[in-house]
């Protein structure tokens, strides 16, 4: 159990809503993960789309210039309200938790579901992956990325690989220091929820770094070229 003094996501995203934009516009963010993500989506013009976990709204920005018929999902109050401010009227905008049923969405509502970065903070992904597929019409897409699991391991120096466990990374807010609490999981937490909740993998892409990325932080450039940092995948609903 954790301790309850131990920081949690709902407490450390509340203090990281005014200055999250500078996590976004991070060369990992825009010259490594995002590109990879978008690249995976099918035309999304017409389709209707849920960007479940989105913070800011970096992905219903994206999606909705695309010509999606957007509706964005987050559970943090605050960063539902930067989101507002950023998006237009048509996107729609809603509290909710992505481990939880989303009273609002009916089964087979959406063609697809777009999840960036927001797994790593949910312990058991068959939660999220059996929302997900409720709210999917069969065939339906789901693009999601997350922290790379080998990434996750060797940085957190963790005694055991095959362990979901919940680690902690501090990340900067103005001159404040938020400690950030997530889950690491070795690889088949990952695809095994997918496969068990209805799922089939379409693509799997480990992305390396842009030259924009090279532009922005030479120093760690040659590095991300062989060393994995996100895990982006694509995959389907069922249609049986």
């Amino acid at each position: 159990m954790q301790p309850t003094d131990s920081p949690t996501i709902e407490d450390a995203y509340s203090k990281l809503a005014q200055t999250y934009q500078s996590q976004e516009e991070s060369p990992y963010c825009t010259d490594l993960e995002f590109p990879a993500m978008t690249d995976l989506l099918p035309n999304i013009e017409a389709k209707r789309v849920l960007d479940a976990g989105c913070g800011h709204g970096r992905y219903a920005e994206w999606l909705a210039e695309k010509g999606g018929d957007v509706v964005a999902v987050d559970n943090n109050t605050e960063m539902l309200e930067q989101a507002r401010q950023r998006l237009t009227d048509d996107v729609d905008i809603r509290r909710g938790d992505i481990t939880e049923p989303l009273e609002f969405a009916d089964d087979g509502s959406f063609d697809g579901v777009v999840s960036g970065l927001p797994l790593h903070y949910v312990e058991d992904w068959h939660e999220a992956f059996t929302e997900f597929a409720r709210l999917l019409r069969p065939g339906g897409f789901l693009v999601f990325s997350a922290q790379h699991p080998v990434d996750e391991y060797i940085a957190f120096d963790a005694e055991n690989y095959f362990e979901t466990e919940q680690e902690q990374m501090t990340w900067s807010a103005g001159s404040d220091e938020v400690d950030v609490p997530f889950y690491r999981r070795p690889f088949s937490e990952v695809i095994n929820p997918l496969i068990e909740t209805g799922f089939q993998i379409d693509e799997l892409v480990e992305p390396r770094p842009t030259e924009g990325f090279k532009e922005k932080k030479p120093e760690s450039y040659e590095k991300r070229l062989k060393y994995p940092t996100f895990l982006c995948i694509r995959a389907s609903k069922s249609t049986a």
